[in-house]
């Protein structure tokens, strides 16, 4: 029989990596028997009227031993009786507080069946627990708290099976759910460590001849993360790329059929590296691609085949970069993408977001020169991008910013004869998707119409062009105002319209009638 030491609340976590081996085992037992159903019921409360008060009051208990009761008749881990309590975030971690205390402060031997298989399940709900602040990553004293109460569980599993309950297993889940607490747990490098060292035991564990415990793609996949969430620690992303080698040496030379890596497994890496202002950033974001063809390819790993999701990673680490060179490289990311759908691949394939982050990158060229033609290059990708939505591509399905982004780009683009009327032709086409396709994502907005006057407040030429210029500005307004979704306009609206009436009207008494008619309708909006 093997064993596992658990840290206590007092020992700091050793380093162990994957190529230097696991840590000492010294007081735990684990056997291969399996659970069996619990039977668990629950009284059914009187219908007297006296009792009504108090059944609402206790109704969210009762919803949690109802629960339980019904979990009970599973043999798997279900751990929703104890996540979803419907109680505050406070009071759930105190209910799960007093449970966990009630198991670890039995005698080794005492637990009943029933204690055993809630064990499990409650060790799932403390790694998942909610937190005070789930947005903040640095140290959360109660995130390590609950990362110990599930240490001190595993350990009272430990216990139970030296004393001869040999219900009392342990299984590749039960590591799973201590690897995740401590990862949820805020606690940083320390916490990666920790989960580092549980995974490479659960491996040395198996090689002994624990099939109870081997290491999943899940464990491996929550090492990774942890490793990837970790800020301070320069060389993080080095210790997760060394875990995921690992993952791929182990299946590949046999010693682990569990091991088999994923697609999903390279994702926190390409995150990393996606959210890094590093100028390396999309170079090391490609490197990972081509280790995923390599791998496809020479080991016959489908698994490992990199998806729409892993160049949409590509695609925002080039934005990120600030590279002058970004639209050229995305745009050559994208062909690619789209030569591989056109040839029938099912998961290579540009999508809504692939799409919003292109036309995105050609802002920083409408930036730099509004003249160089960008604002056509976007267009051209807002029509493709309709045109595969309509053609049933739901993954093309537009919205509202990639609309705004194209307005604006025409409404900078003084230069092309007649800019405003392109500007109003998206908006045009993005209020028939909206209307006639019944496209809620790409609804109209204020900035929509708002973007449509500014393109026609710059506008230059003769005074024919200037009056249709302002026609189009008045149209929009009007449009703005009569809808009966929410496009009201605000400060910039109303500038924008004194802008136009005073550079497209050249009658003065017509100019003057006119703005004394928008301050009348600023004011009234206040």
């Amino acid at each position: 029989q093997r064993h596992i030491m658990l840290r206590g609340p007092n020992r700091q976590p050793s380093h162990c990596s994957p190529t230097t081996g696991g840590m000492t085992d010294t007081d735990g037992t684990y056997g291969r028997a399996r659970r069996r159903p619990m039977d668990m019921s629950c009284a059914s409360l009187s219908p007297d009227p006296t009792f009504r008060r108090r059944r609402r009051i206790f109704a969210p208990i009762i919803a949690i031993v109802t629960t339980l009761a019904a979990a009970g008749s599973n043999h798997r881990h279900v751990a929703s009786a104890y996540v979803y309590t419907g109680l505050p975030a406070h009071t759930h971690r105190a209910f799960l507080q007093k449970l966990t205390d009630d198991i670890c402060s039995s005698e080794p031997g005492s637990l009943s069946h029933e204690d055993v298989l809630k064990t499990p399940r409650l060790m799932s709900a403390l790694a998942t627990a909610p937190a005070p602040d789930t947005l903040n990553r640095v140290r959360d004293e109660s995130g390590v708290e609950r990362a110990l109460a599930v240490e001190r569980l595993l350990k009272r599993m430990i216990d139970e099976r030296i004393a001869g309950n040999d219900d009392a297993i342990l299984t590749t889940e039960d590591y799973n759910s201590l690897m995740m607490a401590w990862a949820n747990s805020g606690d940083t490098c320390d916490a990666a460590l920790r989960v580092e060292e549980i995974l490479v035991t659960m491996q040395d564990l198996y090689n002994d001849g624990e099939d109870d415990v081997q290491p999943d793609e899940n464990s491996f996949r929550i090492a990774i993360e942890t490793w990837s969430n970790v800020a301070d620690e320069p060389h993080s992303m080095a210790r997760a790329q060394q875990i995921l080698d690992w993952m791929v040496q182990l299946y590949s030379n046999g010693n682990n059929d569990k091991a088999k890596p994923a697609t999903s497994c390279f994702y926190p890496l390409f995150k990393v590296w996606a959210n890094s202002d590093k100028i390396e950033a999309p170079i090391m974001s490609e490197h990972l691609i081509m280790s995923m063809q390599h791998l496809q390819n020479t080991q016959d790993l489908a698994s490992v085949q990199p998806d729409t999701t892993c160049f949409n990673y590509v695609v925002r680490s080039w934005i990120k970069s600030g590279d002058i060179t970004s639209e050229k490289k995305i745009r050559k990311v994208f062909e690619y993408m789209d030569d591989c759908r056109r040839r029938g691949c099912e998961y290579i394939s540009p999508d809504s977001l692939t799409y919003n982050m292109l036309v995105s990158s050609i802002g920083v060229s409408v930036k730099r020169d509004s003249e160089a033609g960008g604002a056509r290059r976007a267009d051209k990708l807002l029509r493709r991008m309709e045109q595969g939505f309509l053609a049933g591509d739901e993954s093309l399905r537009p919205d509202t910013v990639i609309y705004n982004q194209v307005i604006d780009y025409w409404a900078k683009t003084q230069s092309v004869h007649g800019h405003y009327l392109k500007a109003r032709d998206v908006l045009d086409r993005q209020i028939s998707l909206y209307r006639k396709n019944n496209v809620r994502k790409c609804r109209p907005d204020t900035l929509s119409y708002t973007s449509v006057i500014g393109a026609c407040a710059s506008t230059y030429g003769s005074k024919m062009e200037r009056r249709r210029s302002f026609n189009v500005a008045h149209r929009t307004f009007l449009e703005m105002c009569k809808n009966d979704y929410p496009t009201q306009p605000n400060d910039v609206t109303y500038g924008l319209m004194f802008k136009a009436t005073g550079r497209l009207l050249h009658k003065q008494d017509e100019r003057d009638r006119y703005s004394r008619t928008l301050w009348s309708l600023a004011c009234d909006d206040g």
